[in-house]
């Protein structure tokens, strides 16, 4: 897919304070393929709708690999965009669950499900309202008639660290907080991340949650580090293009080593972010 044909080998990171000022960066704003790193607008947009009532936490779908492309046509999930966990079409699944999965193992299909029914221009709204620059999401993923079109989903580490940071404190702008259970629910899916390229570097008694994201020859990971409910917190994001998997992994390591990051002593209980979830 055009999409993931890797250009030449790019390495760009953003590290920010609590509050999101920047500490440490390169090439901030560079561009790139987003990959599942997309997955924390989706939640986002979703609790947008749990705010406004027209979701809720609770609220059952049926699972299904089967989607409506751009084209009007269904297309299913096959291949590596398969979650091996997923359970079978027709299981009732509630938005929570959903959410889980989406955040913590990456599930495509969990992600599909939300955006169809949250809609790409409420993401598209999360974006604006965090005054992201590059991020962009105009299909569903496997949508190989959206590809086909040009259709694509782009980011950048200074947006990423705006994302992470918008889904830790269910702050977005100027619009209302997200509710707390949901900010609550996306937090504990970000500690329950599979592949945390960041988050296997820091130390054990280190407090973090991550999103991470990968397709062919792009492999990026964003994190909140430390309680991010004090000031103490930290937000780093590391975009990656052109290397394999374990040289991403290697240079994603080699920036939080280089920043200190991976000695950092912060630790904390999800209750800290759950009581005082803003950062202000």
């Amino acid at each position: 897919m055009a999409d993931h044909l890797p250009l030449e080998p790019s390495t760009s990171f953003v590290l920010t304070d609590a509050d999101g000022r920047i500490l440490a960066s390169r090439s901030p704003q560079k561009v790139y393929y987003a990959a599942s790193t997309i997955k924390l607008g989706v939640a986002l947009a979703v609790g947008r709708h749990v705010r406004d009532g027209s979701l809720s936490l609770e609220t059952n779908f049926a699972a299904t690999r089967t989607f409506r492309g751009v084209d009007g046509e269904p297309f299913t999930l096959s291949g590596d965009h398969l979650d091996d966990q997923f359970p079978h079409d027709g299981t009732c699944l509630a938005v929570s669950q959903l959410l889980r999965v989406m955040i913590s193992r990456s599930s495509n299909e969990a992600t599909n499900i939300l955006l169809r029914e949250t809609g790409l221009e409420t993401v598209t709204e999360v974006f604006h309202d965090l005054n992201l620059q590059v991020t962009r999401v105009e299909r569903l993923i496997g949508d190989s008639a959206a590809e086909i079109r040009g259709l694509t989903n782009e980011t950048s580490a200074a947006d990423l660290v705006h994302l992470m940071r918008g889904a830790v404190t269910g702050l977005v702008g100027d619009r209302p907080p997200l509710p707390n259970p949901v900010t609550v629910e996306i937090v504990r899916a970000l500690e329950a991340q599979t592949v945390p390229p960041i988050g296997r570097v820091l130390g054990p008694r280190v407090r973090w949650g991550s999103k991470s994201g990968e397709v062919p020859g792009y492999r990026h990971d964003v994190a909140f580090i430390g309680n991010p409910a004090t000031s103490e917190g930290r937000y780093l994001a590391v975009c990656t293009r052109g290397f394999e998997e374990s040289e991403a992994d290697e240079s994603i390591a080699a920036i939080v080593q280089a920043l200190g990051l991976d000695s950092t002593s912060g630790s904390g209980t999800g209750d800290d972010v759950r009581e005082d979830r803003t950062l202000d």
